[in-house]
C-alpha cells in the first residue's frame, strides 16, 4: 500500500512534495502561536506596530541602525492594509502573517526539490523534497518573522539559477537579482554569492561573474539603498552601521567555540544518523562543489564570529541537510559496502523517521513565548495607561505590546532589591499613575503589599497566565537564556485617600 501511495505521488512530484510541505506548515501556522525570540518580535512586528501609534518613535529615531528596515517596513504596509480593511485584533493579523510565510517557505523546498534533480536523480529528488518537507524544525520556523529565516528561499533560488548559468547566461543575472534579495534581510549572505563568483573566476566564468555583480548589486541599491537613503540620508548606511558595530562589539553577546554549531547541526540532523548524512554531503563535495563551499564558506564564518546565537546558522540549514541527504541517498545507491548493509541503512532511516516525526508533531504545535502574550493579549480592548513591571527570582521580561493593540508609555520595572521608598519614587516621576501591575513569578508577588503602600493604592488579582509546556521545559533546562515566568496580572482597583 505504501508503495503504491509513494509511485502516485512520484507521478505528480512537486505538486506532491509542495502539499506534503504544507501540512505541517499549516499545523504551525494555527497552533505555532507567539514568538521564538526577541527579535523575530521586537523588530520586524513590535516597531511597526509602535510607529502606527506614536509617529514620533520614527520621527525621533537618532542615528543609524545597524538593522535593515526593510522587512519591517512590509509589515507596517501590511499592518495598515489590514487595519483599513477593519482587521486589528492582533491573534488574527499575526495568524494572517504566520500563514502567509508558511506559503512563502514553500520555496525553500521547492528549490531544494529542483537544486537536487540538477545533482542527482529524479527519484533522490524526489525523497529530499519530501525530507525537506517534513524536516521537523523547519515549519516552526518558517511562520517566525526572522530575517535569518526569511533569506532562505530567495538564498536557495540563487543557487538554483547559478547552477544553471552554463545554461542560458541570464540565470547568472536571475541568480545575482535572488542573492541580492537575501542580502536585503541579511547582510551576512552576501558570502554564498562571493563563493560562488570566487568559483566562477578559478574557472574564469567572466561574464557569468559580471552578471552575478550586476544582478546582486542592482536589487540591493534598488530596495536596499534607497529605503537606507530614505531613512538615514545616504545609501547603505544600515549595512555600513552593521559592520562596523559588529567589529567592535562581536563579543558582547553569546559566545561559544567553534564547533557549537556543529553540534548544533548534529543534533538537529538527528544523531547518530546525523554522522551518516554530514559524511554524504562531506562525501560528494566534487559533484556538489558550489552549493557545498558556498554553505561551507558561510557556515565557518559563523562559527569563526564570537557572537554565536542559535538563530544565526538557519540561513544554511536547509541547504546543509539537503546536501547531506543527498550525498548520503546517493552515497549508498553506488557503495557495494552500503547495499551489503541495508538493514543498517533502513534502521538509521527508521530512526530518524520516528524521532523527527515526534519533534515535528511538538514544534509544529509549539506555543512560544504564551505568558509573555497572552497577558499582553489579556489588556486587548482595556484602558491601560501603564504598567508596573515587578521582577521575581529571575528578572523583568520585556513584554510585547503588539498583543495589547496599544502602545503604553509608562511603564515601571521594579526589582527585588527596590524599597518601598524607591517603588514610589520610580512610579511619581512618571506621567500618568499606571492601572495594572504585572508580577513575574510567585516570588514577585511578595512586593505587592510595598507596591500598594508605595502606590497608596490596592491591588486587585485579575489573572494568572501560565507558560506553555515547552516553555517551561526549556526554562528548567536552561534558566539563564528562557525567562519564562507564570506571569500574575493585577489592577489598581482604587486610590487610598
Amino acid at each position: 500500500m505504501a508503495t503504491s501511495l509513494l509511485s502516485k505521488l512520484e507521478k505528480h512530484p512537486v505538486r506532491s512534495i509542495l502539499f506534503i510541505a504544507l501540512l505541517p506548515r499549516l499545523l504551525a501556522v494555527f497552533y505555532s502561536q507567539g514568538y521564538g525570540m526577541h527579535d523575530d518580535h521586537f523588530g520586524p512586528i513590535e516597531q511597526p506596530h509602535i510607529i502606527m501609534h506614536d509617529i514620533s518613535y520614527w520621527e525621533n529615531r537618532g542615528g543609524v541602525h545597524g538593522h535593515s528596515i526593510v522587512y519591517p517596513a512590509i509589515h507596517y504596509g501590511f499592518f495598515l492594509l489590514l487595519r483599513d480593511i477593519n482587521i486589528v485584533d492582533p491573534k488574527t493579523v499575526m495568524l494572517i502573517v504566520r500563514f502567509l510565510h508558511a506559503l512563502y517557505s514553500l520555496f525553500i523546498v521547492y528549490f531544494g526539490y529542483k537544486i537536487t534533480q540538477l545533482y542527482s536523480s529524479e527519484k533522490t529528488a524526489f525523497k529530499v523534497g519530501i525530507l525537506l518537507a517534513l524536516f521537523w524544525p523547519l515549519p516552526f520556523i518558517s511562520v517566525r518573522n526572522l530575517i535569518e529565516v526569511v533569506c532562505i528561499p530567495p538564498l536557495m533560488g540563487g543557487l538554483y539559477y547559478a547552477l544553471r548559468a552554463p545554461e542560458n547566461k541570464k540565470n547568472a543575472l536571475w541568480s545575482g537579482a535572488l542573492f541580492g534579495l537575501a542580502f536585503v534581510f541579511r547582510y551576512q549572505t552576501v558570502l554564498i554569492p562571493a563563493t560562488i563568483g570566487f568559483i566562477w573566476l578559478l574557472q574564469k566564468q567572466w561574464k557569468d561573474i559580471g552578471l552575478l555583480i550586476a544582478g546582486g548589486f542592482g536589487v540591493a541599491l534598488l530596495v536596499q539603498g534607497t529605503a537606507d537613503l530614505l531613512a538615514w540620508g545616504y545609501p547603505f548606511a544600515a549595512v555600513i552601521e552593521y559592520v562596523r558595530y559588529n567589529a567592535t562589539h562581536g563579543s558582547d553577546y553569546t559566545t561559544g567555540g567553534w564547533y557549537n554549531y556543529l553540534l548544533l547541526i548534529l543534533g538537529a540532523f538527528i544523531p547518530p544518523t546525523s554522522f551518516f548524512l554530514l559524511y554524504g554531503a562531506v562525501r560528494q563535495w566534487k559533484k556538489t562543489s558550489i552549493a557545498f563551499f558556498s554553505s561551507l564558506a558561510f557556515f565557518v564564518f559563523l562559527s569563526m564570529f564570537p557572537n554565536k546565537q542559535e538563530r544565526f546558522v538557519f540561513s544554511v540549514v536547509p541547504q546543509l541537510f539537503m546536501l547531506s541527504t543527498m550525498g548520503w541517498i546517493d552515497t549508498v545507491e553506488a557503495s557495494t559496502y552500503w547495499q551489503r548493509h541495508r538493514k543498517l541503512v533502513k534502521s538509521l532511516w527508521v530512526w530518524f523517521w520516528i524521532v523527527n516525526c515526534i519533534l515535528l508533531v511538538i514544534f509544529s504545535t509549539y506555543y512560544s513565548k504564551r505568558a509573555r502574550v497572552e497577558a499582553m493579549y489579556y489588556f486587548y480592548g482595556k484602558p491601560v495607561s501603564g504598567y508596573v513591571l515587578v521582577a521575581g527570582d529571575i528578572g523583568v521580561t520585556q513584554m510585547p505590546q503588539f498583543y495589547s493593540g496599544q502602545y503604553v508609555k509608562n511603564i515601571y520595572e521594579i526589582q527585588q532589591s527596590d524599597s518601598e521608598k524607591e517603588i514610589a519614587e520610580k512610579i511619581q516621576r512618571g506621567e500618568k499613575l499606571p492601572n495594572y501591575v504585572i508580577f513575574f513569578g510567585p516570588m514577585a508577588l511578595e512586593k505587592s503589599e510595598k507596591l500598594e503602600r508605595a502606590l497608596q493604592a490596592k491591588l486587585t488579582y485579575e489573572t494568572t497566565v501560565s507558560p506553555s509546556f515547552l516553555d517551561d521545559v526549556f526554562y528548567r533546562l536552561n534558566p539563564r537564556f528562557n525567562k519564562n515566568q507564570t506571569i500574575y496580572i493585577y489592577s489598581i482597583s482604587s486610590v487610598a485617600k
